[in-house]
């Protein structure tokens, strides 16, 4: 088949071209391809196409790419797909994509992608774009994107994620979303987290979720947090929580913050903690309160109210709870005016205790004897004794 030149196949009858097989094509010198013409390769044996290699396609004329359909497609030797050029796929009817599988779209020159139109990923198999790897996704004009529905991202490489950018996460379709899963998450470059906004974000599933690690949680918006339900907060990774920080924290819905446990609270930075108002601290789990106040050693950064909710009114009077401190916050520096009886009780500060009461030294020791000589006399004067 090396003899023939491009004037020997112009001559051929294009009827005749039934009789080749894949091991005549694959013999072609890529440079008599130049003599096909569209009514050549209408009359190929569907099998035979898989005999054209790299060099082959490299050297098809784009006009001729246009008579092969899906069964002919379905043929390609996977290793020849990297001599399409992007002139090349630009040409192909849409529906030929149908006979792409992931195999062909794995060995795609990534510069090829550039001839993608919307009509022709509509076509694909959806389980030929396992086949697209990150620098495929990396080339994807972004309009693209919005061509994927839940059933093709269900089929992406998840290795094939760090493709992917701001841009290109911004144009998915928010239903798209669903088909992602935890592997796929996981490999995201953490700087295109901050595309996801609360539209997309309201169709995570909540098991997808685990995929994220601190690294992803820093880069969201703090604008689409609210978005996240019980159910996603639920599946955390609790390792994954330092990456928030209060501001984000600020805008989780206070309602959602239920799926919480106790790890999660003890895996967030201090610092963010003080971004939950009242009403988030009100609906936590009581595991999760309890590591919120363990992980937390000062206070002073939270809301009364916030404070009370978490310990209670019994222990309201412990450092940086009911502090003299926030006493004295009451009180307006010009009027002189303080806080009613009422507003100090839920301060923590009882009017009604008596300190006489209030008992001090060993239980059934005289001072004489537990301290003797100077410190006797040093602990009797501190007393005015």
């Amino acid at each position: 088949m090396g003899g023939f030149g491009p004037e020997h196949i112009a001559a051929f009858d294009p009827s005749a071209m039934a009789g080749f097989g894949p091991e005549h094509v694959g013999n072609f010198d890529p440079f008599a391809i130049d003599g096909f013409v569209p009514e050549h390769l209408e009359n190929f044996d569907p099998l035979a196409f898989g005999g054209f290699g790299p060099d082959h396609f490299e050297q098809f004329d784009p006009t001729l790419v246009g008579v092969f359909d899906a069964e002919k497609v379905e043929h390609f030797d996977p290793f020849a797909m990297g001599g399409f050029g992007p002139e090349h796929i630009a040409a192909f009817d849409p529906a030929a994509m149908a006979g792409f599988g992931p195999e062909h779209v794995g060995n795609f020159d990534p510069n090829a992608i550039d001839g993608f139109v919307p009509e022709h990923l509509e076509n694909f198999d959806p389980q030929a774009f396992g086949g697209f790897a990150a620098d495929h996704f990396e080339q994807f004009d972004p309009t693209l994107v919005g061509v994927f529905d839940a059933e093709k991202v269900e089929n992406f490489d998840p290795f094939a994620m760090g493709g992917f950018g701001p841009d290109h996460i911004e144009a998915f379709d928010p239903t798209a979303m669903e088909g992602f899963d935890a592997t796929h998450f996981e490999n995201f470059d953490p700087f295109a987290m901050g595309a996801f906004d609360a539209e997309k974000i309201e169709h995570f599933d909540p098991f997808a979720v685990e995929g994220f690690d601190a690294q992803h949680f820093e880069n969201f918006d703090p604008l689409a947090m609210g978005a996240f339900d019980a159910a996603h907060f639920e599946h955390f990774d609790p390792f994954a929580m330092e990456g928030f920080d209060a501001t984000q924290v600020e805008h989780f819905d206070p309602e959602a913050v239920s799926g919480f446990g106790r790890e999660h609270m003890t895996g967030m930075d201090v610092d963010a903690l003080t971004g939950f108002e009242f009403d988030h601290v009100a609906n936590l789990d009581d595991k999760a309160k309890e590591g919120f106040g363990d992980h937390v050693l000062d206070f002073d950064g939270f809301d009364l109210d916030v404070r009370g909710e978490l310990i209670g009114d019994d222990a309201q009077r412990m450092g940086g709870f009911g502090s003299f401190e926030d006493l004295l916050k009451q009180f307006d520096g010009e009027a002189g005016d303080g806080p009613t009886e009422e507003e100090l009780k839920a301060l923590g500060w009882d009017a009604d205790f008596d300190p006489s009461t209030l008992e001090f030294g060993v239980d059934g020791a005289d001072a004489g004897d537990v301290l003797e000589g100077d410190a006797l006399a040093n602990a009797l004067a501190a007393f005015g004794s």
